[in-house]
């Protein structure tokens, strides 16, 4: 189990890892920093993986029994809407159950501050001590908590609605919400603006097995079978499908699936034309590091400032959230997740996806990123995942490749040390002399993802520079490995 990682408590539910007694130590530690902080009100969100409500009403009740004002939605909702619900009702915390797109058999513990923005590490740090010492403290649980009413969710799609800003009258979506909370969010907000939904109706249903995809991840192409063959059978060009949680979004579009890297350039594209549109130049666009660079020249020539952040939404909604002084314009990270405006400060894939139909309904997406890459260059990138089989042998390779050397590689940046600004954290960029791979043990799995970034002056140029590194890379961490 990874207690506190980039994505707060997740684990597999067996006894002893993610289990009713996880739950609710976790919820006593939490309960016992409000309490130090003069903290009173929590508001509780689940998703709909199996047990997400049962642990969701564990949770409540322990608040309550600390003497602690909890409130919980009744029904599944996206993981933004919880940091939307804590925003709104000036609650003090928020937590959510979930595990995001993690398969069938976990699921997690994420902890909000009254901002609406993921706990960052000051914050975790301290909850982590708390909930380690409240496995040894007895817990009093109450059943006795406040349902949010039903009014907030439909109040929540208007104003998503209003920042859309745009009727999409005329434009057919294909919709899939993988089995998770965006099946009533998202055809409601697209339909609401106009656009004509096709439900993909094998996933509409709640169903914590998503038992008709072999992942939930709207990253992976697997997740997306079904909903490209409704695009074929409804002949429609624009397909999107959303995570369990609602928080990150995949799109397909005339049987390509957009990276995204490519998404969070068409919607930054369209976002700072808005932007600049509107008379302002007090701009700022966040992404995180690891995400594509292409949005740099995007920036410099419009005048909007750019800050990287590490890997993990939190950092995203801190930072916008510290910079009050400057506008808005979006944040992103390459793994499907995307912000703007001021409703929520988590990633929300219910206000993507109306995004991604704005945009999809003035311009050709294809055509769109083609000419931006004819303008910019092409960025191509490329995440490689490689299980090490434990955490600590994804460590060990990573801290042996602090010191490696190999022909071609010009620098190697540890960001543990702080760089450019950036808050310290686990990653490596090491530069190469056709581009840049950066490397960073996973947060939540046994694993060590790497982030091949390259740019080229032609499609097959950058592509052939992209597939050289990436086996760079792989024969790196095979060598790294068997030492």
């Amino acid at each position: 189990m990874i207690l506190f990682g980039t994505g707060g408590i997740r684990g597999i539910m067996r006894e002893g890892e993610f289990d009713e007694k996880t739950v609710a130590v976790a919820s006593k530690g939490v309960a016992n920093y409000m309490k130090m902080n003069n903290l009173h009100k929590v508001l509780i969100a689940y998703d709909t993986r199996n047990n997400s409500e049962k642990f969701a009403k564990i949770a409540a009740s322990v608040f309550s029994g600390e003497g602690l004002d909890a409130y919980l939605f009744s029904e599944p909702v996206p993981t933004p809407v919880l940091s939307y619900g804590v925003r709104k009702l000036k609650m003090d915390m928020g937590i959510v159950i979930t595990a995001s797109h993690n398969p069938p058999e976990y699921n997690g513990y994420k902890v909000y501050t009254s901002n609406g923005v993921q706990a960052i590490p000051e914050v975790t740090d301290v909850l982590a001590k708390l909930v380690e010492n409240a496995w040894n403290e007895p817990i009093n649980a109450v059943e006795k908590y406040n349902f949010v009413s039903h009014d907030m969710l439909d109040e929540y799609v208007q104003d998503v609605a209003r920042l859309i800003g745009e009727r999409l009258d005329g434009l057919k979506v294909v919709y899939s919400p993988l089995h998770g909370t965006g099946a009533r969010f998202v055809p409601q907000l697209l339909r609401l603006l106009g656009a004509e939904v096709i439900e993909v109706k094998e996933q509409m249903e709640h169903n914590g097995n998503f038992p008709t995809v072999k992942t939930p991840n709207p990253e992976d192409d697997r997740a997306l079978e079904l909903l490209r063959e409704y695009m074929v059978k409804f002949k429609v060009d624009l397909g999107i499908a959303t995570d369990p949680d609602a928080d990150r979004v995949g799109v397909v579009f005339k049987n390509v699936r957009l990276t995204g890297n490519n998404v969070g350039v068409l919607l930054s594209d369209n976002l700072i034309d808005e932007y600049r549109k509107s008379g302002k130049n007090n701009g700022m666009l966040v992404k995180t590091i690891v995400s594509t660079n292409m949005v740099v020249p995007m920036c410099k020539e419009n005048g909007i400032k750019l800050f990287e952040v590490p890997t993990g939404f939190k950092f995203i909604g801190d930072l916008v959230e510290k910079r009050k002084d400057l506008d808005f314009v979006i944040g992103f990270e390459e793994s499907c997740g995307y912000l703007t405006g001021d409703l929520a400060r988590d990633k929300d894939a219910v206000l993507a996806s109306g995004l991604v139909a704005r945009v999809a309904k003035k311009v050709d997406l294809l055509e769109r990123l083609k000419e931006l890459y004819g303008k910019y260059g092409y960025y191509f990138e490329k995440l490689l995942n490689f299980e090490l089989g434990s955490v600590e042998k994804s460590y060990a390779v990573y801290e042996k490749m602090k010191s490696f050397s190999i022909d071609g590689l010009k620098n190697i940046v540890d960001y543990s040390k702080g760089f450019d600004g950036v808050i310290p954290n686990e990653t490596l960029r090491l530069d190469f002399d056709y581009g840049m791979i950066f490397v960073r043990p996973s947060g939540t799995e046994p694993k060590m993802k790497a982030y091949v970034m390259v740019k080229g002056e032609s499609s097959e140029d950058t592509k052939a520079k992209l597939e050289k590194l990436s086996n760079e890379m792989i024969e790196i961490v095979k060598k790294l490995s068997q030492e």
